[in-house]
């Protein structure tokens, strides 16, 4: 991005800045915004990631309340985070200078979330995430349908080709579908706008024929589902379903026409799924990725206890070969747990646990499941330094910080003890 445009930007970020600051509800609308910016992918401004500026926005747009223990929550986020910053000073392999300054800038933004956020703002955040999701999905349909003149990818795979929506590659327009569709499915939505949502990014979750995110979207759903099954609890909250059936029914119906009116897209289905779990001598993809793999695990095993330093893992190239006398195009791996164990090893482990700690530990929250889509998604695809793993991260995180209003506990799923039911609500201070 040139000089130019990134003036440009900071020009309209003025004046959007100045609008939001007079309406009466700016602070909802940059919530909002912050879950729109948590949805993209490589919008920056500097080098800066637009959720990082937008959040920082809504910080300073109003005056909030500093809540000291979601202060202490966010805090410990930055032990594990500093043991893999301080892998791109030790490490020898590392292969850019700058994406530890991503990191640090990721877990700072998550940090503010965790400390400043409400369940208001919470959820205005995650109903941005799903409006963003949304759009990418219709316009990846629109581009399967030739209205947007973005071609698709792969006519080999597809017989309509993969449509990438408002991302780089269909991986991700397959990713942010599944996403979409869970907060879709569960979120408290109008009848219509639920329909809509729901279908538009199941859709798109098909269409884009991203296998990574079918699995990862199936393996969400169903740990979900068992634990409810076993824990046989009502999820705190009430989440309305209506729309839901109609969503079903309308799915349900285009998928019946697929199967009259496009047999040729079937087979492509059928062909890529039973190539999911088993890779195939054709398989160009598949092959690649299981090279790529055994090129970090041999990586791995050469690194100290500290690894190669954050961003090596870049060195495995498509093929699989380890590229160590000149850098490279790219800085992170396909997979994010072979790559943060190449980056950092023994120094990267607890920023592993804290990722996975927090999505098993809030899976059966609609954020935490959301969380889970996107790590087992990142196992081939891997989107741990985009904003929405750090946004999740961060409304996970922030489930079970108390709050100081009197109207917002139950809306945060938080019980209600014996002062609130008399009336009376002791508040933490702050």
């Amino acid at each position: 991005m040139g000089i130019l445009e990134n003036l440009l930007i900071v020009v309209l970020s003025i004046l959007a800045l100045t609008i939001l600051a007079t309406h009466k509800n700016g602070s909802a609308i940059t919530a909002f915004l912050v879950g729109v910016s948590a949805g993209l992918v490589a919008v920056q401004v500097f080098r800066v990631h637009v959720f990082t500026i937008m959040v920082l926005v809504w910080v300073l747009q109003r005056r909030r309340t500093f809540n000291v223990k979601g202060f202490n929550r966010a805090l410990l986020m930055s032990v594990p985070v500093g043991l893999m910053a301080v892998t791109s000073v030790l490490g020898d392999l590392v292969n850019s200078d700058t994406l530890v300054f991503q990191l640090l800038g990721l877990a700072v933004t998550a940090m503010l979330l965790i400390t400043y956020s409400t369940p208001e703002d919470r959820r205005n955040i995650i109903g941005g995430l799903l409006a963003v999701t949304t759009v990418s999905s219709i316009v990846g349909l629109l581009q399967v349908a030739k209205v947007v003149p973005i071609e698709t990818w792969h006519a080999s795979i597809s017989s309509v080709g993969r449509p990438i929506g408002i991302y780089p590659e269909p991986d991700w327009l397959g990713m942010f579908a599944g996403v979409g569709l869970v907060l879709a499915w569960r979120l408290p939505l109008r009848r219509w706008l639920r329909i809509v949502a729901v279908a538009a990014n199941a859709a798109a979750l098909v269409l884009a024929f991203a296998r990574a995110a079918w699995i990862a979207f199936g393996v969400a759903v169903l740990v979900v589902v068992i634990l409810e099954f076993i824990s046989k609890r009502k999820r705190q909250g009430v989440e309305p379903r209506r729309g839901r059936f109609g969503a079903a029914l309308l799915l349900g119906v285009a998928s019946a026409g697929v199967l009259l009116f496009l047999p040729q897209l079937v087979i492509d289905l059928s062909n890529r799924l039973s190539r999911t779990l088993q890779v195939q001598d054709d398989d160009i993809s598949g092959q690649a990725r299981v090279r790529q793999f055994d090129a970090l695990m041999r990586l791995a095993d050469i690194a100290p206890f500290y690894g190669h330093g954050l961003s090596s893992s870049g060195r495995v190239g498509v093929w699989g070969q380890i590229i160590t006398m000149a850098d490279t195009p790219n800085n992170v791996a396909s997979n994010w747990l072979l790559a943060m164990w190449v980056d950092g090893k023994w120094l990267a482990v607890p920023l592993i646990l804290l990722l996975v700690f927090t999505a098993t530990r809030y899976c059966r929250t609609i954020s935490g499941q959301a969380l889970v889509l996107v790590l087992l998604s990142s196992l081939f695809s891997n989107a741990t330094f985009f904003p929405v793993t750090w946004a999740l991260l961060a409304l996970c995180l922030a489930e079970a910080v108390p709050t100081t209003t009197t109207d917002e506990m139950p809306r945060a799923g938080m019980r209600e003890g014996p002062m609130a039911r008399r009336g009376t609500l002791t508040v933490n201070r702050t």
